[in-house]
This record gives C-alpha cells, sequence and structure tokens, in this order.
C-alpha cells in the first residue's frame, strides 16, 4: 500500500517521504469502514508515542494506523499513478 497519487497531489506533497511511504493493508477499521487499518514499514514507535500517546502507538503498532481508505492504493494499481485524473 501507499498513498494514492490523487491525494498526494491535493495535498501538494510531491517530495519528502510521504510519496515513498509503503505499507501493508491490515484491514478496514471496524469502528468506520470508511477508513483502513495499514501497517507502514516507517512506522517510529518512539514518535509516536511522544506525540501520540503511548496507548495510541501501542494500538497502531498492533493493529496498524487508521487511513482515510480512498487516500490509499495498492502499489502499481490506477490510482498509484498520476494517470488516473
Amino acid at each position: 500500500m501507499a498513498y494514492a497519487a490523487k491525494f498526494l497531489k491535493n495535498i501538494r506533497a510531491h517530495t519528502g517521504s510521504m510519496p515513498m511511504r509503503r505499507g501493508t493493508f491490515v484491514s478496514y477499521w471496524k469502528a468506520n469502514p470508511d477508513f483502513a487499518r495499514v501497517h507502514w514499514d516507517d512506522f517510529d514507535f518512539a514518535y509516536q508515542a511522544q506525540q501520540n500517546g503511548e496507548d495510541y502507538a501501542e494500538d497502531a503498532k498492533t493493529n496498524g494506523q487508521c487511513v482515510l481508505a480512498v487516500n490509499i492504493a495498492k502499489v502499481g494499481s490506477p490510482r498509484f499513478a498520476l494517470n488516473d485524473m
């Protein structure tokens, strides 16, 4: 998984770490299926614990972080590339 090209274009994230971010889809979030759980390859537990609290970091490490499902795409899919807009 990666962020969809349309999402990155909309937030003007053309450079930096966001366009390079990769992860593994875990599941749709049970509380709201508009969101997906993703285990990001670059997940930094210490940073997340400092920014969002130890309980958030532990949940994200175990279950994946919540991401709006329309903002992610399978690497290599049409939504991953800019040519689908």
